[in-house]
Parts: structure tokens; sequence; C-alpha cells
């Protein structure tokens, strides 16, 4: 009788060892033929995993080639239908080693096959628990173990897989797949397990296709509302870089590139000088605040706020405005545009003046009126956006402050997911990269606050080809998307980390794919995919690669720094409720109508 503890179950012997390599092994197949009314009773098929019997230890490793020798080809049809005296053979990849007493698997191949050493299915129970050893992460609160319940190993439907959340997410993650090939269950799953361990995440949702199928998620979109789950959100502009203004307003280079940066430098200094009335005592003057300039002890002139909380330069003190500069230096120097936008045209025509003035060069010259036409263009762009619907998610005063939201839900310990789509945001003017950019930023300036060390935050990007790697603008005015893969390098030194999924992840930076430490690699059929995914993670070889264009929808290979091997696994099925939106055209559905023009459902 078979000892319930052993790793060896001799009735499930397939084979005997004939030929050793460093990292696979050739074998006999006497089972593996599906002769005449035998198909059911075959042993040993390519994907199988199994056992090699390495005495005081097992070698776990996986089918990958089974066939007849050349030498018995010629004969085979011929005894097909009778008792077959062929022989098939096999190539098994080694994959980890599996101590006998322990049951663990360990990373590597610590002890080498020998011709002749008996190879064994592998039972699935007995290897998802070795796997399960292998992956031990930190204890919870309540002293058990958090595990993130993902499916189980293909080919084994008792071998389920949990992986602790440090293991999983710790290092990064990475899902990739051809469309079809169940990326979008896999978020969706990995999601939806945060939320029942317990933890936090945010989902970048650029299709709306995750809208509803989180559960207990707070869900929020951009430029225009869902229902009354889904409430309007907007990114409020004083939150964006200097960079994402000149990329979206695109100003030229010689005269208008120059008198936006002044003009954004002008509107902080106002922001400041309004605000401290300690240090700059202000009088106010027909609507108009003068606020006085010292060096030391010693006035050196006004600077004049507009009732718009511009500052009026024409005619004005030269001396005050370049005190002030240096005076203010570390507040003028933020990334960020901390100013009402609706006051930035003015601003910028109050910046078109003469350096100096004719009989007093300790003040600005009048107004130069050709340098107003050179920015007359600038200032229609910006009074354009300001109005435009395209762009309300940034700078309109409708919906919810998104900043705001976030804080609210890292302070509720009872929130767990964050739901963002951006589904209605417009393809126009970059906004949907500069915005999702922003959001990404703004989350990894929370992180080098300290926000997450105890309190760690996922953060999921689906498309992330779309969002990464990329520039945007023109060559005078452009700002690298670059806020997630900052986050893949430098956040999880934070407590921040981040599930990357896409379809094409040949547009992902190199640099960005080889921070990722557990990777999901569903069906990629493109050649320069593959490659892309072998070249950033060293643990899948050809062997294992070659199985990734015949996976089945919902199968992928799991790939990771803290697995013991590439390991095939059918993920879990979302369950009801938790299915993406994510399926094609419904040709049945809808073609064949006799109705003419748009269906609208009820």
């Amino acid at each position: 009788m078979t000892d319930p503890a052993s790793l060896i179950d001799p009735s499930k012997r397939i084979g005997t060892v004939t030929r050793v390599t460093a990292s696979a092994v050739e074998l006999t197949l006497p089972n593996a033929l599906a002769a005449l009314g035998r198909r059911g009773l075959a042993k040993g098929s390519v994907g199988d995993f199994v056992f090699v019997d390495c005495d005081r230890a097992a070698i776990l490793g996986r089918v990958t080639e089974v066939g007849i020798p050349d030498r018995q080809r010629n004969v085979i049809e011929h005894q097909i239908e009778t008792d077959p005296t062929v022989e098939p053979q096999g190539r098994v990849q080694l994959l980890a080693t599996v101590s006998k007493t322990t049951r663990k698997v360990t990373r590597g191949i610590n002890t080498q096959p020998r011709v002749g050493d008996g190879v064994y299915l592998a039972e699935g129970g007995a290897l998802s628990n070795s796997i399960k050893d292998a992956l031990e992460g930190d204890v919870g609160r309540d002293g058990e173990r958090l595990l993130v319940g993902l499916g189980h190993l293909s080919g084994l439907d008792d071998a389920a897989l949990d992986i602790p959340p440090e293991k999983l997410f710790g290092r990064h993650c990475g899902v990739f797949g051809a469309t079809g090939g169940g990326k979008s269950w896999t978020v969706s799953r990995l999601i939806n397990e945060i939320v029942r361990i317990g933890g936090k995440c945010i989902l970048f949702d650029p299709s709306g296709e995750f809208t509803g199928k989180v559960t207990g998620a707070w869900q929020y979109a951009f430029g225009e509302a869902g229902d009354e789950d889904q409430p309007l959100a907007r990114f409020p502009s004083e939150n964006l870089s200097e960079l994402d203004l000149h990329a979206l307003l695109t100003p030229t280079g010689q005269s208008q590139g120059p008198a936006l940066r002044s003009a954004t430098k002008s509107l902080r200094m106002a922001r400041v000088l309004t605000a401290d009335a300690k240090r700059f005592p202000v009088e106010e003057n027909g609507g108009k605040l003068n606020i006085m300039i010292h060096r030391g002890d010693d006035p050196v002139g006004h600077i004049v706020v507009e009732d718009h909380g511009t500052i009026e330069k024409a005619n004005q003190s030269r001396i005050a405005y370049s005190q002030a500069e240096l005076i203010l230096a570390d507040d003028l120097s933020v990334e960020t545009c901390p100013f009402d936008f609706s006051a930035l045209s003015r601003q910028v025509r109050n910046e078109c003046v003469r350096p100096v003035h004719n009989n007093d060069a300790s003040k600005y010259g009048q107004l130069d009126n050709n340098a107003v036409g050179y920015s007359n263009s600038l200032i229609i762009r910006i009074e354009t956006f300001l109005s435009s619907p395209e762009l309300a998610c940034l700078f309109s005063s409708d919906g919810l402050d998104i900043c705001s939201e976030i804080e609210r839900f890292l302070t509720d310990s009872k929130a767990r997911a964050m739901v963002l789509s951006f589904e209605k945001v417009s393809f126009k003017h970059n906004t949907r990269e500069l915005l999702l950019n922003a959001l990404g930023r703004y989350l990894l300036g929370l992180a080098r606050q300290g926000r997450f060390r105890q309190n760690p935050l996922v953060c999921s990007l689906d498309e992330a080809h779309q969002f990464i790697g990329r520039t945007v603008g023109d060559e005078f005015n452009s700002v690298n998307l670059d806020a997630f893969g900052l986050i893949a390098k430098e956040g999880r030194k934070y407590g921040l980390t981040t599930v990357i999924a896409t379809q094409r992840p040949r547009d992902v930076p190199q640099d960005v794919l080889s921070q990722l430490g557990t990777l999901f690699v569903h069906r990629l059929t493109n050649d320069r995919d593959r490659e892309t995914i072998e070249r950033a993670c060293g643990d899948l070889d050809r062997s294992a690669a070659a199985f990734i264009p015949s996976l089945s929808q919902g199968e992928a290979i799991i790939v990771g720094p803290d697995l013991p091997a590439p390991l095939p696994i059918v993920m879990a099925k979302p369950e009801k409720g938790q299915q993406p939106e994510s399926h094609g055209p419904e040709y049945q559905k809808y073609w064949g109508r006799e109705e003419v023009g748009p269906v609208v459902e009820e």
C-alpha cells in the first residue's frame, strides 16, 4: 500500500530515465502509445508534471516532448491496430528539487538524476502542498498567513495554487496576454482577492470594463459620470506639473515658451505673497494689492497683485520682483502649478512687457504689443482649453477632487478598492495619457512621504502599453509618461507596488519589465512579444516558453523569483458579477436586425 506521505506512487510510474542533460532528461514511455482501444489507459503526455525519483529527493519536472524513435516510425502504422511493439520516448524539463522528508520544493536542481531512475506522475495534492511550503510568507495579524487564491495547476484539478501577497505583489507584478487570452480575468481575480484578504488597491481602468466588477469598490469616472455609484471626478489642475502644462498647451519655443514659464512663476509668486501677510504686508489700492518687498530691513519696492490673482508688470518695479524671486526661491521651484488656471491667460499677457522702462532701469517697460501678438495664439488656446469639455476632467470645477478622494480612501480602514474609469476621457490633446501619468506621479509623491509603509497599496494599470514608455507633446514641449515606470523602479521600498497588464509587452520599456517580479503570461502569438518576455525573465527558458502560443483561455504560465519554477496555471474564473466586460462585438445579437439606424436598448 502506498504511504500517503510519499511523493512517489509506484502505480503512477510512466518510464525510466535513459539520458541526462543539465536541464532535462530523456526517458522511455512504454505506456504512452494511444493504441486502438487503449487511448484512455495511456500514461505520459506533453504537459504532465512528473517526479524523477533520485533516492533522498525527487526532481519536479514537466513533460515537454513525446515521440516515436526514428527507427520504429516505419512500422507504427502496420502495428497500430494490433499489439504494438514500438516504445515512445519523451523529454522532461527539470524544474525544481523536492525533499522526500519535508516535501518542500526548492529552486534549482540540487540532485542530478541518473540513467535508470524512475519517473512518476505527480499527484496534485502533494505537489500543491509542496509549492505552498516553498512559498512561506509572513504571518498575518490573526496569526495565520494571508493567501491569494489564483486557481489550479494545468492538468491537475486538485493542485490549487495560493500565493502569499508579499510573494505575488512585493516585487511588482505583470499580466501579459493577447486578446482573448484571459488577461482581464486575471486582473479581476487579483483585485478581488486583494479585497477579500483585506488589502488596499487602486485600479486604473482605461476602457471601463471593470465598472461594477470589484466587490465593494469606490468607483469614480472621469469625463462623464456613470450611475449613482460612479460619480464624476476631476484631477485638480494645481497638481499638474509645469511639464504637463507645456505638453498640453504646446507653446512655440522662441516667444510663447518663455512667456508661459514666466507666467507660471509669477502666479506661484502671487499665491505665496498674498497668503503670507506676516512676511509681506499688504496695502489695498483701488482693488489691487500693493505688497512691499524688503532687502533685509530696507524696502526695495512694491509688487502689484491684481484682483484676478495676477501680477502686474508694466511700469512696475523690476528690483522688487527680483528680490521676491530670491526670497521665495524654494516656493517657486516646485514642479506643480499651485495657482488658478483661469488667471493664466491674463498673466501671459502681463508678461509681454519691455525689459526696461525708457526712463528708469529699475522698472519694467510698457506693454509690448508685438510680444502680445506673438503670444495671442497661446492666450486663445488657454481660454479655449479652460472651457473645453474634453479637458473638463482637469480644468472644470465640476466633479469630486480625486486627490481628496484618494486621501479619504487611504484613511478609511474599511475601504479596500478604488476603481478609476477613463472610458469617457477624450483622446484629444493627450488628455488620457497626461491625466493618468499625473495620478501615478501623485501616488508616487504620497509614497515618498511614507504614506504606504504601514498600509501597502497596490495600483493596477490595464492597457499599460498606452501609458508607459511614451512621450507626448511636440519637439519643444514634451513629457515622458514615466510615472508608473518610476513606481516600478522605486515604489517597492515605500510600500507602493503595481500590477501592469498589457497585450503588447514589447511596447513596455525593458527597464520597467526588469523590475517586475511575478509574471502571468497568457497566450501570446507574436514572436516579438514572446521574445520580450523571455529576455525579461531568466526563469522562462525555451522549453517553458514553447507552451505560450497554445495556452487556452484563462490559462497562464506564472513565473517569479519566489516561485520554485515556471508553473502553468488555470486561473479561477471570476465569480458572478466580477467578470469584466471584455467581450468583443456581439454579431449574433445585433446583426440581421430589420431596424435601420442605431439601436437603443431599454
